[in-house]
């Protein structure tokens, strides 16, 4: 059986182990669909942890990491089952032999977990997009997700992939303009116009990439306050509603006429700078990351959010305002993998009828 389901005054929160997958799930999708982050999801990529990466960290955290992979698996597991509940087709990764990496460029002690598929997938339109991503260790992290690939690709999917940066640049920060870089949380899609993070999580040849592939659209580089990934910044609720810890007057100009509900960052920053660095293959080590924004809409009256949100009354009396239905779910360890919801997923098919255009 499932996790029970607890109604609270603020919503409904989801507390136990979900370790079976349902069956029941049998449709068929003839292509991938997103061209915004709000409409009704149909279908869903969702992360795992894979214990195998261990072995390349530290090993006096060994026993941590383990019981910290054994908790998360057991809530992401439960995630699988309230988006299954929802009528949602969930695909998780399979499996890929996570070993000491050699290329021609680099070496790397291993890849990164498939956590967070937001980074290294997107999708526009009914194209799959393989990216690049500026950190070598998950050059191949794509791997994990293979099988799912070739599955949406027999249903008609298009499925394409970045070049393979060389990473043999000794400076990373900022991302070096040597081969085209681009993680796909970095993109912000609302229609016809694609927001685009500041850097730090991308190039300039990696946005000329994606220019160059999808053309039809129209492209907005965001000021230097919106560095790194996008969902970490905005969260569109449903055209004309928002969710961010920016203010007004620092947002992209198209969103400065529609309806800011604010996250609790503070809350955010305090508890990122809690976790200690163990390895940057399973964390990420931007204390300045706001987890809050980093929300999954379901359709633009549902929401999905961590449970550790569900006793900030400003929060949540907001959302009730716009009639907005918030699903909390468990993930204890958000602060310390420094990942969200969003960043653990990636939408693949959404109820949009093509490129519109919403400003």
């Amino acid at each position: 059986m499932g996790p029970q389901d607890q109604d609270g005054v603020y919503g409904t929160v989801y507390q136990y182990a979900y370790t079976t997958t349902d069956e029941s799930f049998t449709r068929k999708y003839i292509m991938l669909n997103i061209y915004n982050t709000f409409d009704k999801v149909e279908s869903i990529l969702l992360g795992s942890v894979d214990k195998s990466v261990i072995k390349f960290c530290d090993h006096k955290q060994e026993n941590k990491l383990h019981d910290i992979f054994d908790k998360t698996s057991e809530e992401m597991n439960v995630i699988q089952y309230v988006l299954e509940k929802k009528g949602i087709k969930v695909y998780r990764p399979g499996k890929c032999n996570n070993i000491e990496i050699t290329t021609p460029y680099f070496t790397s002690k291993g890849l990164g977990m498939p956590l967070s598929p937001r980074d290294n997938t997107l999708i526009m339109g009914d194209t799959l997009i393989e990216t690049s991503s500026w950190r070598k260790e998950r050059i191949f992290e794509s791997y994990y997700y293979r099988d799912v690939f070739l599955e949406l690709q027999a249903k008609g999917a298009k499925w394409i992939t970045m070049p393979l940066p060389r990473h043999n640049n000794k400076i990373l920060w900022p991302v070096p303009n040597q081969d085209p870089i681009m993680d796909g949380a970095a993109i912000l899609r609302v229609g016809k116009d694609i927001f685009v993070s500041n850097g730090g999580s991308h190039n300039e040849l990696g946005l000329n990439w994606l220019k160059t592939m999808f053309p039809e659209y129209r492209y907005h580089i965001t000021e230097k306050k919106f560095t790194g990934h996008m969902d970490a910044h905005i969260c569109i609720v449903r055209p004309g509603l928002i969710y961010t810890n920016h203010a007004r007057e620092v947002l992209p100009p198209q969103f400065k006429n529609w309806d800011i509900i604010k996250t609790p960052s503070s809350h955010d920053k305090e508890k990122m700078r809690e976790h200690i660095m163990i390895d940057e293959k399973i964390q990420d080590d931007d204390h300045e990351t706001i987890l809050s924004t980093n929300c999954l809409v379901l359709d633009q009256n549902t929401i999905m959010m961590p449970a550790t949100y569900r006793h900030n009354k400003d929060v949540i009396e907001q959302f009730n305002k716009y009639k907005v239905e918030i699903i909390f779910v468990p993930l204890t360890y958000q602060y310390f993998f420094g990942q969200g919801i969003t960043c653990m997923t990636q939408e693949l098919y959404r109820q949009t009828d093509g490129i519109q255009d919403y400003f």
